[in-house]
């Protein structure tokens, strides 16, 4: 009964949200610069670390995986985009980060043995998104919901202006995309606490989107390579 009730209020809300939807396509082409630079920078983070053969394929295909970062955040999927730290949720009534991030990457491995290429960097750009939300401190706790907006605009205003958040070295690798976006929800978490009092807006903002902005690249970084790792050097060396 419970469940029942939070899938007709998703469905509600869902149903509000799509009257709205020009204004979000409005807002997706500024908040994907975010993820577009990321993924870049992720990309040459494994050159940095000498993964030269995962760089290039990479680079070959940062279109697609682009296409795909930011076509995850679009029609109000972001809704499904949250992943509580602690109880393992999303918002109520609606998908949560783990499960869409587990489904687009398994999409992108079923293109990807039909040999349809574009779209399986295609849906795993959308994977990488959600890997990318999962370091956010307010995709991970429902109560900071109220400053997340306000917080993402600040980055974008300062990513390419005042402020240098490119990572050059680390990768960060897990086993699993549920390690992925349950360990960067448990970082983003701690980032939030060991930050959150400071009471000057601009330097409390920038403390936590270095950090973060620092571990989304890191763990992209990991998820590309791992995921380059096993569908395309393990088959190489095999044969």
């Amino acid at each position: 009964m419970v469940k029942r009730i939070e899938n007709a209020y998703g469905k509600m809300l869902r149903g509000v949200f799509f009257a709205v939807n020009p204004i979000k396509k409005i807002a997706v082409k500024t908040t994907c610069i975010i993820h577009k630079f990321i993924n870049v920078q992720s990309i040459q983070i494994l050159h940095n670390h000498g993964e030269v053969e995962a760089w290039k394929f990479y680079k070959k295909n940062i279109k697609a995986l682009n296409a795909g970062v930011t076509w995850a955040d679009g029609d109000f999927k972001s809704s499904n985009h949250f992943f509580h730290y602690k109880k393992e949720k999303g918002l109520y009534g609606f998908s949560n980060a783990l499960a869409e991030c587990e489904k687009y990457y398994k999409l992108s491995l079923d293109h990807l043995k039909k040999g349809e290429m574009d779209k399986a960097l295609f849906f795993l750009g959308a994977a990488c998104h959600l890997v990318q939300d999962s370091t956010v401190p307010h995709h991970v706790n429902n109560k900071l919901l109220k400053k997340h907006r306000e917080f993402e605009l600040w980055i974008i205003s300062r990513l390419f202006n005042d402020y240098d958040f490119t990572e050059e070295k680390g990768i960060i690798e897990y086993k699993t995309v549920r390690e992925y976006i349950k360990e960067n929800a448990l970082y983003a978490y701690g980032v939030h606490e060991e930050y959150n009092n400071i009471l000057e807006k601009e330097e409390r903002y920038y403390s936590i989107a270095l950090k973060i902005l620092s571990r989304a690249q890191q763990s992209t970084a990991g998820f590309l390579l791992d995921y380059y790792n096993k569908n395309f050097l393990e088959k190489n060396s095999s044969n």
